[in-house]
């Protein structure tokens, strides 16, 4: 999906081989993100290669097919939920997550979807369409609580999950504000409100803040221009 919609952007913008430009735009971003992730590290690694080379390639050869993308869209309503970049002032990048949300009809009522969010997490549960453009979701599944490392000369580490539940509210599927909760001690409680809720004249700012359990909190502010800018209290 991710594909498609850059290639869109690009296509609204004039460029030329849009196409190319959205391929590009891809691996340039996720080698940049791989490359950090993995810190240096100069041994046997199956996890970029595969994220890059089967996840991000037969992505964009699955998607540049006219059925698919209308199968997605119309019949499971893909839709890109993905988090709000922001910038703090210890120099670090909260609320950075790529996520997606999928709400198939089900057999029991034209409002009622069936509702699968997923990305660095996974939520399973039920979608409800208020009216024709409103609709609130809630899930619950598991998410990443730490790694342990299980053999370092090849990169293999051995997975631990905690509990996870979000709630949505969106509209014409765009996603408008979340609240999750989870096992984590550090991301306890997330609340997040995308641009679109809280509008001065012009300006739409996107707040979200972050509780952790030992009573830390960050609070952050984004925009539709740039990255958004956060603060940690203790």
């Amino acid at each position: 999906m991710t594909y498609v919609a850059m290639k869109k952007w690009y296509e609204f913008h004039g460029f030329p081989a849009p196409k190319i430009f959205s391929a590009t735009t891809m691996f340039i971003y996720h080698s940049l993100n791989e490359s950090r992730e993995n810190d240096g590290y100069g041994g046997i690694n199956i996890d970029p290669f595969a994220d890059i080379y089967i996840f991000d390639l037969g992505g964009i050869i699955l998607f540049s097919f006219d059925g698919v993308n209308k199968f997605f869209k119309e019949e499971l309503n893909l839709a890109d939920w993905s988090l709000q970049l922001s910038f703090t002032t210890g120099g670090t990048l909260q609320y950075n997550g790529q996520y997606f949300s999928i709400k198939w009809e089900t057999p029991l009522s034209e409002k009622i979807y069936f509702f699968y969010f997923f990305g660095m997490n996974a939520l399973t549960g039920a979608s409800y369409q208020l009216n024709d453009e409103e609709a609130i979701s809630a899930g619950f599944g598991l998410r990443a609580k730490n790694l342990e490392v299980v053999r370092q000369t090849e990169r293999q580490y051995d997975l631990k999950t905690t509990w996870n539940f979000g709630f949505f509210y969106d509209k014409n599927n765009s996603l408008m504000t979340s609240i999750f909760f989870s096992g984590l001690t550090d991301y306890f409680c997330n609340i997040n409100i995308y641009p679109g809720i809280i509008k001065y004249k012009n300006f739409s700012p996107g707040p979200w803040c972050i509780f952790h359990r030992n009573g830390n909190v960050i609070f952050g502010v984004s925009t539709v221009y740039a990255p958004g800018f956060g603060l940690t209290f203790n």
